[in-house]
């Protein structure tokens, strides 16, 4: 039992990504979440997202396409994911998903389901919101 305890404990401190969305729950000891970036630029984009765990490597996305991933945030809440844009000669680096980002900007109040993160790509910036189709996302970011 009590190695069952610490193995569990243990796979709550790690992150758990995977390259595609997971619809049903997911089995997390702490919160579950799903990251969505939609590219609605109408020239196709590079996206590379990575944590300290998992790269997730580069990912050219079309206009209306989707970059989407799943994880167990971390129990030291220090999960992080990055992701690093490329459109024409625009670039853009940034953390698309850090605890107070999620907390803020993407949580809902029922427990135990999935949070979900939108991020909406466009050409004068990046927008995020709980729902893909908010009508009013937050922008928290411009390209360089």
């Amino acid at each position: 039992m009590k190695s069952l305890c610490i193995l569990l404990l243990y796979l709550g401190c790690t992150t758990n990504a995977s390259l595609t969305v997971n619809t049903t729950f997911k089995a997390c000891i702490t919160t579950s979440w799903e990251v969505h970036i939609h590219n609605k630029i109408n020239d196709p984009i590079i996206v590379h997202v990575k944590s300290n765990d998992d790269d997730l490597g580069n990912r050219t996305l079309p206009f209306n396409g989707s970059r989407d991933w799943s994880f167990c945030s971390k129990a030291n809440g220090r999960t992080v994911f990055s992701s690093n844009f490329y459109w024409k000669s625009k670039i853009a680096s940034f953390d698309v998903f850090t605890n107070p980002i999620g907390k803020k900007y993407c949580a809902n109040s029922v427990p135990f389901k999935v949070q979900k993160c939108n991020w909406l790509v466009k050409e004068d910036g990046f927008y995020i919101s709980k729902k893909v189709d908010n009508p009013s996302p937050h922008k928290l970011h411009d390209w360089s």
